[in-house]
């Protein structure tokens, strides 16, 4: 997608992200209180494997790397670390997701076992966990698949294909820990307390604009959503027409994770829509940077080669 196209959706999603935040700060628990479900199989599916994107970034980051130094021409000792350096972030992150996924799945048995709600669960820290044992036999099954299949599909790319996926690797990855960063600082600034924190009579709620300071609530923004809508930058590691379908796919994606969130109690809509609104804006912010500094940048040295060649 050119960058034109891009700044056009960006500036459409601006508006209607305003737009639906000013609605939010004045009807953000009226909404929840409609549409709040704690068994919702729907909420409870996104909230329990939904932030995959966010992890998927780093561990297909990791396997480029390895890619590149399984194929690159240099010393046996850059080679080996580039590849060590690889396989241990695309392990870790991934060993991460699955904590991630155990511990709300335990939850939704728990809940279920004791009769309640299978949505209800504390989203700012794990209470539940499988035994080491099964934790790690899982992971590295998982791992060991995962790592086979995607060397087996980067090892029939170029080695100028891989080049050009390792820079983009290097971006995605800068993204997805800043978005990340930003998401967490302002969770702890802001302070809001949660659809399912809210006391009998709801008196300790506060709009999205309330800045409450550090009290250990995490509602704003959304993490889940965060990491949902970095689904979109999976699209700059594919050309064409499959760019375009995951770019599409992101933003949907997104929109879905922050329906589910409401629905499930975990946030309020601002917090959804703000959170989708700051991670679009991060991802767009390293986008244009990628076409600025490395496509542009390409470009220029291919001119100024052809212009030393011709004499000029």
């Amino acid at each position: 997608m050119s960058v034109a196209r891009q700044k056009q959706f960006f500036g459409i999603s601006v508006i209607v992200c305003f737009v639906l935040l000013f609605i939010a700060a004045f009807a953000d628990l009226q909404i929840s209180n409609t549409f709040i479900n704690y068994n919702s199989v729907f909420g409870t599916m996104f909230q329990s494997f939904g932030e995959f994107p966010q992890y998927l970034i780093f561990v297909v980051s990791g396997q480029i790397a390895v890619a590149y130094a399984l194929k690159v021409q240099e010393t046996t000792l850059f080679k080996g670390l580039l590849a060590f350096s690889g396989l241990a972030l695309s392990g870790w992150q991934l060993k991460q997701y699955l904590n991630e996924v155990e511990s709300y799945l335990l939850s939704v048995q728990s809940n279920s076992d004791h009769h309640k709600a299978i949505g209800l669960a504390n989203s700012d820290g794990a209470t539940t966990a499988l035994s080491v044992g099964k934790a790690y036999g899982i992971w590295i099954i998982i791992f060991i698949i995962l790592t086979l299949a995607l060397q087996y599909w980067f090892n029939r790319l170029e080695l100028v294909r891989i080049k050009q996926l390792l820079v983009i690797a290097i971006f995605a990855s800068l993204t997805v820990w800043f978005s990340l960063q930003v998401n967490l600082g302002l969770k702890e600034i802001w302070g809001r307390v949660r659809p399912y924190e809210l006391n009998k009579s709801q008196s300790n709620y506060t709009n999205w604009l309330t800045i409450n300071g550090v009290n250990g609530h995490m509602s704003f923004p959304s993490g889940h959503t965060q990491a949902a809508t970095l689904l979109i930058i999976l699209s700059w590691f594919f050309q064409g027409k499959t760019q375009k379908t995951w770019w599409v796919i992101g933003i949907v994606y997104g929109a879905l994770m922050g329906i589910a969130r409401v629905i499930i109690g975990a946030h309020f809509m601002g917090d959804v829509v703000a959170s989708f609104f700051i991670t679009a804006t991060i991802i767009y912010i390293f986008r244009i940077l990628y076409y600025q500094y490395v496509i542009k940048g390409q470009t220029l040295g291919e001119r100024d080669k052809s212009r030393l060649e011709a004499g000029v």
